[in-house]
This record gives structure tokens, C-alpha cells and sequence, in this order.
């Protein structure tokens, strides 16, 4: 609720290749976000008690649908030892954009999820759907050699190679392969140290594959003896909630279900 990210919570939570999106927030429910630090830390941490209760959740705000992976792409994630703040990354993007680059934008994004599902994969819609005019632009200041990887490499030119990207607000580096992949890394790391100030720069990359959810096994199910206990659970956190077998008065709780994702192998150069 403080920065409404429902992206980072779904791969969190879900796996796979998954998209999310946000209902809107009645007046109501955004009429107030902040939460007391004494409703959540002991004093003196949590400093005076204002009295205020903390505002109750929205609920069936995010939701999330799950496309189909070619189990042939992997990610080839490269990290270069330096440090992008996200309040810089997000300064250098405009208050307003050009009609034509948010049209070009959003033609990407359909094309994205129906192509990365396709098999055989299509080296050139892939490419294609990953290109950006909204954010990469802007922070390839903030990453150098970030435009020209992106510019330099294609599937003509590389074999294996699917697409580029800025992975969120950087300064990792992520391509989309299905094969080549330490030969690709290569290429990238060779572009940032040759545009970084720094040509001693460490970097570390990894291939990664989408991972299912990874069932955490609890010793004992939670148990709740209120049915109004049970369903601020059951809509807070979205896990199966149920009546017991053996008590009808008792409410149990499933495991939570976590999702990772799946290193296949990782380097540092």
C-alpha cells in the first residue's frame, strides 16, 4: 500500500511469468496510508502513541495472471558492483512523455507476454518486444554503456541472444537467451567496463530460469478460535483458510506457499 508495487509481490509470491495489475483504491481507502511507529515498534523506537489505529487494508485491490514460459529462454542476469538509489534512478525520468513513445511502449508490452510463450521462440519479435523509449533512455546515464549494449547486440549478431534490457531501475543487466550464455555475459561485461570510469569493474552474472512456488513446510497448521480472526487472516494474506476436522469451532491455516527463483549457474568476471 505505500508504493503499490503488485509486480514485485506477484513473482514473489506466485513464480513463473506472471502480470499483475491494480484495481482502483475507493476515496476511503486512500484517505489515509501512514501507519503510527508505535502501532509498530516498542517504544522509545516507536516514540509517542498518537492513539490513532492504523487504517484497515483494502481488499481484492491486486490481482495476477499467469502466461505462458518457453522453457527454452533463460535470463542471463549481469550485476556490475555499483550502486544505482532508486531515488536517482526514478529523478531522471520525465513528468511527461511524448504521445509516441508511450504508443511505442504499449505495443511492446502486448507483443511481450504472447511471445515469450511461443515455441519455437521468435529471436526477432522477442528483440523487438523488449525495446523501450519510457525509462531506458532516461537512465543509461546512470549506466554507462547501457545504450550501447543495447544498440550493439541482436540476434543477427549473436548467436542465442533473444533481447536486452535494464532490469527495473538498475544497474543489473538483464538478456533473455536460449543459448550462448556465458559468451553473451561476456559481451555485456565487456561494454560496461570499456564505458565505466572504473575499468577494474567487478561484475557477477548468473543464468536464471522461472521457478514454481517452493512449499515452506510448517511443523503445526495455525489455528484461529474466532471466524472474525480467520477471515482479517484469510484476506490479509490470501492463504487457504479452513474449518477443522476435528473442532468445528477452530480455523486452520495452510502453509504459506514462496516462490524463488531457480539459478541454473552464476559467474563473477
Amino acid at each position: 500500500m505505500i508504493e503499490r508495487h503488485p509486480d514485485n509481490v506477484g513473482a514473489a509470491l506466485f513464480g513463473g511469468f506472471v502480470g499483475t495489475y491494480l484495481m482502483p483504491l475507493k476515496p476511503e481507502d486512500a484517505s489515509r496510508v501512514e501507519v503510527p511507529l508505535s502501532e509498530v515498534l516498542p517504544s522509545p523506537a516507536g516514540g509517542v502513541d498518537t492513539g490513532k489505529k492504523p487504517p484497515e487494508p483494502p481488499f481484492g485491490i491486486g490481482h495476477h495472471i499467469e502466461f505462458p514460459w518457453n522453457k527454452e529462454i533463460k535470463a542471463v542476469a549481469i550485476v556490475p558492483e555499483f550502486l544505482v538509489p532508486t531515488a536517482k534512478a526514478r529523478a531522471v525520468l520525465p513528468e511527461k512523455y511524448l504521445r509516441a513513445d508511450v504508443t511505442f511502449n504499449l505495443q511492446r508490452i502486448a507483443l511481450l507476454p504472447v511471445a515469450l510463450g511461443q515455441s519455437p521462440p521468435d529471436p526477432e519479435l522477442i528483440n523487438l518486444a523488449m525495446q523501450d523509449k519510457i525509462h531506458q533512455p532516461y537512465r543509461q546515464t546512470l549506466i554507462p554503456g547501457l545504450c550501447e549494449i543495447v544498440e550493439s547486440m541482436s540476434p543477427k549478431t549473436q548467436e542465442g541472444f533473444l533481447g536486452v534490457c535494464l532490469s527495473g531501475a538498475g544497474p543489473t543487466i538483464l538478456a533473455l537467451a536460449t543459448s550462448n550464455f556465458e559468451a553473451i555475459a561476456n559481451k555485456i561485461i565487456e561494454k560496461l567496463k570499456l564505458h565505466n570510469e572504473d575499468k577494474q569493474l567487478q561484475c557477477s552474472w548468473m543464468v536464471l530460469e522461472p521457478a514454481r512456488g517452493t512449499e515452506c513446510e510448517a511443523p503445526f497448521l495455525t489455528q484461529f478460535k474466532s471466524e472474525e480472526t480467520m477471515l482479517i487472516v484469510q484476506q490479509a494474506a490470501g492463504w487457504m483458510v479452513y474449518k477443522s476436522n476435528t473442532d468445528e469451532n477452530t480455523y486452520e491455516m495452510d502453509p504459506v506457499v514462496m516462490t524463488v527463483v531457480s539459478p541454473v549457474s552464476q559467474s563473477t568476471i
